[in-house]
């Protein structure tokens, strides 16, 4: 194996002030995030994966994880309870709450990006995703598979 270089990789060293690891979709959303958030700050901040992320993990294969949406007719407190109670109360609550206050902003920008999400229409009737609607952020209505579940393609 080490004629194919396994035996011996090279070793670099690099000094970051930010250092993410993963190259699945909840890493590579932070990425995002902190690179906005980072911007004019002078800061390094890399990513790494074991894999070359553009066809490999959760980001190449159509980011089906991402399914939690709050919507208009949720409360972030309640979807921090129902986390704590699924978890039998081992759970930072603030944690789960600031996810429940923030999770349909990421949601609007995968599908922004792209993300076929089902919705309804004003007859009721469901749509895959396929079809040009209203996006969520604009008032879409998604198609639930449970309380916190919305369908997606992916």
């Amino acid at each position: 194996m080490s004629e194919y270089g396994f035996g011996h990789p090279e070793i670099v060293e690099e000094e970051v002030d930010i250092l993410l690891i993963g190259g699945g979709m909840a890493c590579c959303g932070a990425a995002f995030e902190i690179m906005r958030w980072a911007e004019g700050t002078g800061l390094k901040i890399k990513l790494v994966d074991k894999a070359a992320m553009d066809r490999s993990g959760a980001v190449a294969q159509g980011l089906s994880a991402i399914n939690t949406y709050i919507g208009t007719e949720q409360d972030p407190a309640d979807y921090a309870r129902m986390v704590s109670n699924d978890l039998m109360g081992i759970t930072r609550d603030d944690l789960a709450y600031d996810v429940g206050r923030h999770v349909d902003e990421s949601v609007h920008l995968f599908e922004e990006w792209g993300l076929p999400i089902w919705k309804t229409d004003e007859n009721g009737e469901r749509h895959d995703g396929s079809k040009g609607m209203t996006p969520l952020k604009d008032g879409g209505k998604p198609v639930r598979s449970g309380r916190w579940q919305i369908m997606i393609n992916g």
